[in-house]
């Protein structure tokens, strides 16, 4: 029996919505091209899949932004010495990825690049464009985002350079402090911020952690709890670091991904692609083992 005719036909879901009927191969290796948004979704007893729901994913595949608030990777946040637009010169999966660049160091605008691309969530829902305002998404289990990024030139970030990849917030007007991701230190090591707002918080590396590779695809997944005060950070399954933090809301609104830098940042490209944000139905525990929902970890089909 060939493999396609051993793997489950499944209904994948999407944000409630059914969007279609494949069968999928639950061998999805974590670098193999055109497999960057296979979903694995079965029947199974308990125990042997995870309660959760795809709020959103983005593959690049589309040809344009249609999937994103605004519609836009909003380049023109930024300045004359950053730019960014889908790309074909490398891709994870399909044909597509997502490039920004940084050409020159920038002095102005608070001495930071901008330009970058992000979702402002309704409840479980995506807006089609901001409005800053309103009630982000509600859950008490956690929320789980994956992406793939591939960073060049090999970069030295000390001296108070720094580069973040990823950014959340509880509160649609951003009122209250985010918590981003990004490379701080000659280490280069994955590292949180701002987790030490409002209440104060701590940020812990496991044993181990290794530095963020440049040149290659590297798989970065973010378990985020406001409900906890808690964050999880994995880089290519590996468990790296445990953040928690204190803000006053329970929801989460806000969410950016992209090339967000200080200004003395002169020379960096940004390959982004195959992104993911599930919703967990149930609590996840052991944090030794990436939550890589629809991949190596099955989701219980509704």
């Amino acid at each position: 029996m060939t493999r396609a005719r051993q793997c489950l036909r499944v209904c994948v879901i999407v944000a409630a919505v059914v969007t279609g009927c494949r069968c999928r191969s639950s061998e999805m290796g974590p670098t193999s091209r055109g497999r960057g948004q296979g979903t694995v979704t079965r029947e199974a007893p308990d125990g042997d899949c995870v309660k959760a729901k795809l709020l959103w994913s983005e593959d690049f595949e589309t040809g344009g932004y249609s999937r994103w608030t605004g519609h836009s990777y909003f380049a023109t946040w930024g300045n004359h010495c950053q730019d960014n637009a889908l790309s074909t010169l490398k891709a994870l999966s399909g044909t597509h990825s997502h490039r920004s660049e940084i050409t020159c160091a920038y002095e102005k605008e608070a001495n930071v690049h901008r330009g970058y691309g992000g979702l402002q969530f309704s409840g479980d829902e995506v807006l089609p464009e901001y409005t800053n305002t309103g009630t982000g998404t509600d859950a008490p289990h956690g929320l789980v985002n994956t992406f793939y990024h591939w960073l060049d030139p090999p970069t030295t970030f000390d001296h108070g350079k720094w580069v973040s990849f990823f950014t959340v917030n509880d509160d649609c007007g951003w009122v209250e402090a985010p918590m981003t991701l990004g490379l701080e230190d000659p280490s280069n090591i994955l590292a949180a911020a701002h987790y030490w707002a409002g209440a104060g918080g701590t940020r812990t590396y496991l044993p181990g952690a290794k530095a963020f590779p440049f040149g290659r695809w590297v798989r970065i997944t973010i378990y985020v709890n406001y409900f906890d005060g808690v964050m999880h950070v994995w880089q290519d399954g590996q468990h790296i670091s445990k953040v928690t933090f204190s803000r006053k809301l329970k929801t989460v609104c806000q969410w950016h991904w992209g090339l967000y830098a200080s200004g003395d940042n002169d020379n960096l490209v940004l390959y982004e692609d195959d992104f993911s944000i599930w919703k967990l139905g149930q609590a996840w525990n052991d944090y030794s083992v990436e939550p890589l929902l629809g991949k190596t970890v099955a989701v219980c089909r509704p």
